[in-house]
């Protein structure tokens, strides 16, 4: 039998190359598609990571070019209304423990309700300047360790000791049209404080001697001021100092005050400072990040650290000080004067010295016979010389224009149908005044009127004006501040007495810095007044005793001011509104 082989059948090329394209398509399906699917979730997650770096990590303001993030501000802004917060509880808890009254803890917690409806703002500010006071820390070599901000934090944490005070205050008596008192009438006031410590120390009640001291505001109150904390503002300092150097409930000795008041003060009671021990709790309880908490304490620190070293260069040694006189100038609280508007001063004599009640005082009552003849006094004084009219000023029964040498605002024709008396009106506007005259005493609603005519010139014209005339030679700098100045200091000649480096507003001392013995500045403009600046001497000198307070009190300010503003120093930029916190 013969067996005959079957052919095999071998594979076509075709059939080969068909199968291997559609597992390459499949792969590069597959291959497409994951790639597609990487690249969505990457897209997804940048996406993501954008928005999460939008809320979190973007920009709200930069302070030399480093930024400070939304995270940044979100956490001050808890810090700031935990502080808010913490300020109103116990204000509330001092007023309930009569260690505040009700209208002043009232006043406070208006205060703290305004500043809560700006908390972004506010923080947004704060926030940018701890981030600059710890650059400035840095290039100053000092750093806040952690003792130092853990004692910040006890601080913080720390409700100050407030001592219950009483107080009888004597002020020298004023003759008649004076603005200052004798040193007869000094003595004659520190000698009835003595003689009323003295009745006190013998073991003479307290409401006794305060009825016997002529002191109506102590007499209407028993004297009494409730609680101060040290350190307080509220009172004049030398008497606050006087009552916590008492270590015990008594008296303190006569204390004559930096306004030329005597006092005697009363200690009844002292609440000791205390610790909330709970304080840090209640921080993290409110949800505030710890780390940020410590970083805003550690700029209280280098702050403190660097007005040490501030003070150390202005306090304790020698450096160049400037003596100056100034003129203030009217410039209607930095608002636009309207054209042809007049500027005037004026001393108001009301009958029995009361502008509130002038208008319900009959015709015939002798009150307006009396300030008539005031008034008429006042005008021969001045046009004798004998006086001046910034001096006679200082006693107007117009107590707002009596503090500015009796400056007022300027007025606009339209004024004379609003605001100002008719005859007052007609007397300012009537055609052909000249600067510097003196008119006849005017009759209004008010009293009897002594009115000097100043200027129809816009301030800054005015400034102009002034300045020309101040530089001229042999110009008598002190009558024209006398005759111009709206500054108390118009009394004196304008005499600011010796300046020192930061004793005053940053740009006031590049004014006066840039300025040698003898030369006048050009007009310096704020919103409180045009100032003209005149340096009569420079020395290299130490600051005296009321320099030093002044100092302690400003230098630290004044000088971060004036690096905060300097282009030169600083640069800020804010990035985002926060009137919604965004």
């Amino acid at each position: 039998m013969t067996f005959r082989a079957r052919p095999t059948t071998k594979p076509t090329t075709r059939r080969r190359s068909s199968h291997e394209s559609d597992a390459r398509r499949n792969l590069y399906f597959n291959l497409g598609f994951g790639l597609i699917v990487a690249v969505a979730v990457l897209l997804l997650v940048g996406a993501g990571a954008a928005t999460w770096i939008g809320e979190h990590l973007a920009p709200v303001a930069k302070v030399n070019g480093v930024s400070i993030t939304k995270d940044q501000l979100a956490d001050r802004v808890k810090i700031e209304t935990f502080r808010l917060g913490d300020a109103e509880s116990r204000t509330r808890e001092s007023v309930t423990a009569g260690h505040m009254s009700a209208a002043q803890g009232q006043q406070v917690i208006d205060y703290i309700t305004q500043q809560t409806q700006q908390v972004a703002s506010v923080a947004l500010e704060n926030e940018i300047d701890t981030e600059l006071l710890l650059q400035l820390a840095a290039k100053r070599n000092v750093t806040a360790g952690d003792a130092a901000i853990q004692a910040q934090i006890t601080k913080d944490a720390t409700t100050s000791e407030s001592r219950h005070v009483f107080q009888i205050a004597i002020v020298p008596e004023l003759s008649a049209g004076a603005s200052a008192a004798t040193d007869a009438q000094v003595t004659a006031a520190q000698q009835k404080a003595d003689g009323l410590l003295a009745d006190l120390k013998g073991g003479k009640a307290w409401e006794d001697v305060v009825k016997a001291s002529g002191d109506a505001t102590a007499t209407a109150s028993n004297g009494d001021l409730l609680f101060i904390n040290k350190g307080s503002t509220s009172q004049d300092a030398a008497f606050v100092d006087a009552i916590f150097a008492l270590a015990a409930p008594g008296y303190t000795d006569v204390i004559k005050g930096s306004d030329g008041t005597f006092r005697i003060g009363r200690l009844t009671e002292i609440a000791p400072e205390q610790v909330d021990p709970g304080y840090t709790k209640r921080l993290t309880d409110a949800g505030i990040n710890m780390d940020a908490y410590k970083r805003v304490d550690s700029s209280i620190v280098v702050r403190d650290l660097i007005q040490a070293q501030v003070l150390a260069e202005v306090v304790d040694s020698a450096s160049q000080q400037r003596e100056v006189s100034v003129m203030v100038l009217e410039n209607n609280s930095g608002q636009p004067v309207t054209p042809g508007s007049v500027l005037v001063k004026h001393i108001l004599y009301s009958p029995n010295h009361d502008a509130s009640k002038a208008s319900s005082v009959k015709a015939d009552d002798p009150a307006w016979a009396t300030a008539k003849q005031e008034a008429v006094d006042a005008v021969a004084k001045l046009k004798a010389g004998t006086t001046t009219f910034a001096a006679l000023a200082a006693s107007s029964d117009d107590t707002g224009s009596a503090t500015q040498n009796g400056f007022l605002t300027y007025f606009s024709k339209a004024d004379t149908s609003t605001s100002l008396d008719p005859a007052f009106a007609a007397a300012i506007y009537a055609p052909g005044l000249t600067p510097g005259q003196l008119l006849e005493p005017v009759q209004s609603a008010f009293g009897w009127h002594v009115i000097e005519f100043v200027s129809a010139d816009v301030p800054l014209v005015r400034a102009g004006l002034l300045a020309t005339a101040a530089a001229k030679p042999g110009a008598d700098f002190a009558k024209l501040v006398a005759d111009n100045s709206i500054d108390p200091s118009a009394t004196k000649g304008g005499s600011m007495g010796w300046i020192a480096k930061y004793q005053l507003s940053a740009e006031q001392e590049a004014t006066i810095s840039g300025l040698q013995a003898g030369q006048i500045s050009l007009p310096v403009v704020s919103s409180d007044g045009i100032r003209l600046f005149k340096v009569t001497n420079v020395q290299d000198r130490k600051p005296d005793a009321a320099q030093t307070q002044t100092l302690k009190s400003d230098a630290f300010n004044n000088w971060y001011q004036g690096v905060k503003a300097d282009p030169k120093q600083t640069t800020i930029e804010r990035l985002v509104s926060t009137s919604t916190g965004a």
